[in-house]
């Protein structure tokens, strides 16, 4: 059976998360990688293909300390390293789930490295520190071997009868035998870490920070540089098959590595027993992103692997996470299937090339430490921030809880009316939801409510009632083998809000005293409008005389709406007089004209004057023209003349200043006027610029 979910406040279908359809119908749709990967997953996967389906089922067993750093299997029992308080604990394996218990207490700040003697007893190294210790069965604790001038260390992997030791801060790998004696430098690179090794057959590699370098074990103590990436560390390798993995990180601050930002996350002491600089661990967190990088050492499929390959065969970049580093990684299989542990949400990543990546595990801790296979094909993955080991079963049945996808906290903007919901996928679909008025759920959240689903045009609908409020959470149950998601849409009806009238500006024309011409006669009135909730507006505009009442408005746009927040008046449509234009907003295009809502304003009164001043008594005489300006709409704000067609002049109040709807003026005309006839034009200009102009002859 097919399956689909819609979550729904009316009709439509989904079309991106928060899209808003007519009728005041939003929706939030969840249908790719990115939107799964913005929620948790429980025994699901998150495909970047944008399918969740069945992942790791987990079981989980807590330990009262800060952090866990490294792991360690072997049949049905397991060993783990913790930060802070430096101990071994033991982990059974044979009930399902794991179950702790301390084995040891060490001097030191964190457990960095384990591995196992072939006498069965485990060796131990806890930063800071140069030396490797031996832990018997029963706890007992006695020094195995000392290296010279190490400070920290960071790997132990047994190769060809012999211990390979990663250290720190002069980037050496020392060889120690598993009896503990002749530990020697076999390797010396010019970075400060060797902070991964792997063994190929016989040949060694080794990933180094703060260059994140790859080079080859060779009989010079300098070794084969073999390839060089763009990135702070190589943080762990993999070989899968004949594929060899690299994690490589990137940090912002290039004097950070995953090994400082590691040191940052512990609340009390750094790896180096220094007190921390921060001891808020969100805040500590390092900036980064993460690479997955692979090179295949075979020439072709079944061929024998040259190690040589990776300094000149293509790296395949299988994937970049963002704001995260990898800390570990394991290979599942010889084909090609790996595991990374991330930094960010606990997030265990299988990549099975570049383009089969997924979210296998979501951990209830930030960080995902370290991971160890068991002989079962289970994974064994510590966690800190929070200290926790897990046991991850890739079978798909877990009868204690059934893998499910929590989508993210979804936000309406506004308080929401929930209706419909509906799923895409197949297989055996289960959904509850619930609303709450926060963006982080707390105990004034609804409960989990279910959601009966009917099948309907390859898809799963159902509703249920919920509360009003702004935020919402979906869970997905993947109830069978075969069930999987693929889309989850939610139809919402938020609160609707009336938009918000601000300010009407009525535009009216610009007086230049220098001009010749009137102004324009048509004015623009604007308005500032917001919408609260983002929907779309549309206006009407309407204009009275000042004093006229409800039943003096006239509709400037009586065609249809306005959408823009602007419209064009002709001033020589309107008699003179004083005005007021008022705007009406409404949100209709966005929530139907039965549900709009509406805000309004009125301008400010301004005045329309289109009638021109008058000159009176304009006369001549013995070189002096004098006459009276007058306005009737408001006052006479200039007065100039010309001399036969020559550039305006000024003319003079009689009482010195233009003040007033009558002035008298007078002007002289310029002694060095020629013989014959002059034609002078006199010129008023009232406050609103309109002009009137008389002509008169003087001379002869």
């Amino acid at each position: 059976m097919c399956a689909s979910l819609v979550v729904a406040a009316g009709l439509g279908s989904g079309l991106g998360s928060g899209a808003a359809q007519a009728g005041g119908t939003k929706t939030h749709t969840l249908d790719d990688f990115d939107d799964f990967d913005d929620g948790e997953v429980v025994g699901a996967a998150i495909e970047t293909s944008g399918r969740v389906t069945r992942g790791y089922a987990s079981e989980r067993a807590e330990l009262e300390l800060s952090s866990v750093f490294t792991c360690l299997t072997d049949g049905k029992q397991a060993w783990v390293g913790t930060a802070d308080k430096a101990t071994i604990q033991q982990v059974d394996l044979r009930g399902g789930a794991p179950a702790v218990k301390q084995l040891v207490e060490l001097e030191g700040v964190v457990v960095s490295a384990i591995a196992r003697l072939p006498s069965q007893d485990l060796v131990v190294a806890v930063l800071p520190g140069s030396k490797l210790l031996r832990v018997d069965k029963n706890g007992k604790v006695s020094d195995f071997a000392e290296l010279k001038d190490v400070e920290q260390i960071w790997a132990i992997v047994p190769h060809k009868g012999k211990l390979l030791v990663a250290t720190g801060p002069k980037g050496e790998l020392w060889s120690v035998g598993t009896d503990g004696k002749d530990p020697k430098v076999v390797l010396d690179v010019p970075e400060k870490d060797i902070l991964s090794v792997l063994a190929v057959g016989d040949e060694v590699l080794v990933g180094t920070s703060p260059k994140s370098r790859l080079y080859k074990l060779d009989s010079a103590l300098e070794g084969v540089l073999l390839h060089e990436f763009k990135g702070d560390e190589i943080r762990a390798l993999a070989l899968s098959g004949s594929m060899v993995i690299a994690a490589v990180n990137k940090f912002e601050d290039r004097s950070v590595s995953s090994r400082v930002a590691l040191t940052k996350q512990l609340n009390r002491s750094s790896l180096t027993g220094e007190k921390p600089e921060d001891n808020n661990t969100a805040r500590a967190r390092a900036n980064a992103d993460a690479e997955l990088w692979a090179v295949d050492l075979a020439v072709s499929p079944g061929s024998k692997r040259d190690v040589l390959r990776a300094q000149d065969a293509a790296w395949d970049k299988w994937f970049t996470k963002k704001s995260q580093y990898f800390i570990d990684l394991i290979a599942l299989d010889d084909s090609g299937t790996v595991l990374a542990a991330s930094s960010e949400g606990g997030r265990i990543y299988r990549a099975r090339g570049p383009r089969d990546v997924a979210i296998v595990a979501d951990l209830e801790e930030r960080q995902t430490t370290s991971m160890c296979m068991t002989d079962t094909g289970d994974v064994l993955a510590t966690a800190s921030d929070g200290a926790a080991v897990y046991l991850l079963s890739p079978k798909a049945a877990n009868t204690k809880t059934k893998p499910r996808w929590v989508s993210d906290v979804l936000d309406a903007s506004h308080p929401a009316r929930y209706g419909s919901f509906a799923l895409e996928g197949k297989g055996k679909l289960e959904l509850r939801v619930r609303s709450g008025p926060t963006d982080e759920v707390d105990d004034r959240w609804s409960a989990w409510k279910s959601v009966k689903l009917n099948s309907e045009n390859n898809e799963l609908r159902g509703s249920t009632d919920l509360p009003q409020r702004r935020y919402l959470q979906v869970e997905v149950v993947l109830a069978d083998d075969s069930a999987e998601l693929t889309s989850v849409t939610a139809f919402y009806a938020p609160e609707n809000l009336a938009p918000l009238l601000e300010e009407i500006d009525v535009k009216t024309p610009s007086v230049i005293s220098s001009s010749d011409e009137e102004p324009d006669a048509t004015i623009t009135i604007e308005w500032d409008a917001e919408p609260r909730d983002e929907d779309d507006l549309m206006y009407e505009v309407a204009i009275r005389r000042s004093g006229s009442g409800d039943a003096g408005w006239v509709k400037l746009n009586k065609d249809e709406p306005i959408t823009k927040k602007e419209i064009k008046l002709d001033l020589e449509t309107l008699a003179d007089g004083i005005y007021e234009v008022r705007v009406i907003a409404s949100d209709e295009p966005s929530n139907g004209a039965g549900a709009a809502a509406r805000d309004q304003l009125i301008s400010e009164p301004f005045v329309i004057d289109r009638t021109r001043p008058t000159l009176d008594n304009v006369s001549a005489s013995g070189g002096r023209v004098t006459g009276v300006a007058k306005d009737r709409g408001s006052y006479v704000r200039d007065v100039a003349f010309s001399i036969d067609g020559g550039a305006f002049r000024s003319a003079t109040a009689s009482d010195g200043l233009y003040d007033s709807s009558t002035e008298k003026f007078e002007l002289m005309l310029p002694s060095e006027l020629g013989p014959g006839v002059h034609r002078v034009v006199v010129r008023a200009r009232d406050a609103r610029g309109n002009l009137t102009t008389v002509a008169l002859e003087v001379g002869g």
